[in-house]
């Protein structure tokens, strides 16, 4: 089967592009884009072109375009003004580019060693902040733009997960504080979001616990109280939408205690354009070491017991 003989139905569309079902429907009516085709019981389903189509307007959307100027057009089209978009942002450090080749050439073990050796020449917040977080961004537009195919994608986060996790291994301290309890939700399947901030935590002295992902508000309040955490983060990427987002941080600080800090971070944070109440949204990773020297400034220590 080709590519172009694939069809999606509406929420997969929406878990692989980020953009929601309301939204789809709407642009159908208003543009005529995307176009879905009807299955046996009217249920629409969407040819692999225009899901690619649509994870192109995404991008240009979350760049600022109007939905009006990008909705309907062609993929040359599409990729021409993410192009212009990207000619205008400021380029990346010469020194990201050598990793993204090694990714494309499929140099495993290579990749490994070079992001091992990054990692010791910057330390662990730089190596976050100005090695992982812009190597991210161009791994994603690589993807977006058809240049990168899945498994190599797949590639690149097995071999960072690995340097990461031996790096948090070396500051696990399971009597420190806080203690922060790490997750996502369900629908949320990207864990290296999560893998960055429990090193970002580890690295500012808390004492970190991770879930893995996708995990039911009601299994993460049992999980507080077993591990006695003072603070529960969840991490979002751009998948997710941002009702959804606002959604399930509103869920989940219903279920949780009061005393229990809520704190949330990702790319599908950044788009919230409202306060949460009860939920403390996080920008870059160092908001996360900015928070945690202001909850030891002003928390007290509270029974970590859930009736």
């Amino acid at each position: 089967m080709k590519t172009t003989d694939l069809f999606f139905d509406i929420a997969t569309v929406e878990r692989e592009t980020g953009i929601g079902k309301d939204t789809l429907r709407v642009w159908e009516k208003r543009y005529g884009f995307p176009l879905p085709v009807r299955a046996e019981r009217d249920e629409r389903l969407y040819p692999q072109p225009q899901v690619e189509q649509l994870r192109l307007i995404k991008r240009l959307i979350g760049n600022g375009l109007r939905p009006a100027k990008v909705v309907g057009l062609g993929v040359d089209e599409l990729n021409v003004l993410l192009a212009d978009v990207q000619t205008q942002q400021p380029s990346q450090a010469a020194h990201i580019l050598p990793f993204i080749q090694l990714i494309k050439t499929h140099q495993a073990s290579a990749l490994r060693i070079a992001l091992g050796r990054a990692l010791l020449q910057q330390g662990l917040d730089d190596f976050l902040s100005k090695t992982i977080t812009p190597l991210n961004q161009l791994v994603g537009e690589a993807w977006m733009r058809g240049e990168m195919r899945i498994f190599e994608e797949h590639l690149y986060s097995e071999q960072i997960t690995l340097v990461l996790r031996n790096a948090i291994s070396t500051l696990r301290d399971a009597d420190s504080s806080p203690r922060v309890l790490l997750t996502t939700l369900p629908g949320e399947e990207h864990s290296l979001g999560l893998l960055m901030a429990e090193a970002t935590l580890s690295l500012y002295g808390a004492s970190c616990v991770t879930l893995g992902v996708q995990t039911p508000t009601q299994e993460i309040v049992s999980a507080v109280a077993a591990h006695r955490s003072d603070i529960v983060v969840l991490s979002f990427s751009e998948a997710i939408p941002a009702q959804q987002v606002k959604t399930g941080l509103q869920q989940v600080r219903v279920a949780l205690p009061a005393h229990i800090s809520l704190w949330a971070g990702g790319s599908g944070v950044a788009r919230q354009r409202v306060v949460i109440e009860g939920v403390q949204l996080m920008g870059p990773l160092s908001d996360l070491g900015t928070a945690v020297e202001q909850w030891r400034n002003t928390s007290v220590p509270l029974p970590h017991s859930i009736s």
